[in-house]
């Protein structure tokens, strides 16, 4: 007699690996293009802080790394935020996002208060957001698989116009 702890076996013998659920496998599609999207905020961010000597002078690459760091962080906390209200968590999405909005806008005041960077280059960097969730999910795309209707049984030989009247 077999115990709890006994592997089930396939014909061939081999151990059976549990299988992975709908919900890990979407879990981890979520977390892939969350990353995905991370990155390409980073390069995006990167490139235009190394684009900025060259459009705003020496003075805007700090404001434009900034702009992008800070890009990245707020799409890394809105992941973690959404993150715990699907799973579950009970927490007060409503107001972590707000606190999230209030602190965003706290750090640029402060940074713009005390003269590191101006407002342009920090919004320039900021800009890494939308163009690298862009390139992330024109990463992402694959061509889909062209598909027509299937026309057993859904259509009578005389459904066309001539067979009516």
């Amino acid at each position: 007699s077999a115990g709890p702890t006994a592997k089930l076996k396939r014909p061939s013998g081999a151990t059976k690996r549990p299988e992975k659920s709908s919900r890990m496998t979407a879990k981890t599609d979520e977390e892939q293009g969350l990353r995905a999207a991370l990155w390409a905020i980073a390069l995006t961010g990167a490139l235009l802080t190394l684009a900025a000597p060259f459009v705003l002078g020496r003075g805007g690459v700090v404001g434009v790394a900034l702009g992008s760091a800070i890009a990245a962080f707020n799409l890394w906390s809105l992941g973690r935020i959404v993150r715990a209200f699907m799973n579950g968590a009970g927490l007060p999405w409503a107001l972590l996002g707000m606190l999230k909005l209030v602190g965003l806008l706290a750090v640029v005041a402060i940074v713009l208060k005390l003269g590191i960077t101006t407002a342009i280059p920090l919004a320039i960097g900021f800009a890494a957001l939308p163009v690298g969730i862009v390139v992330a999910l024109l990463g992402s795309a694959r061509p889909r698989e062209a598909t027509s209707p299937s026309l057993e049984g859904g259509i009578d030989a005389d459904s066309s116009p001539k067979g009516r009247n």
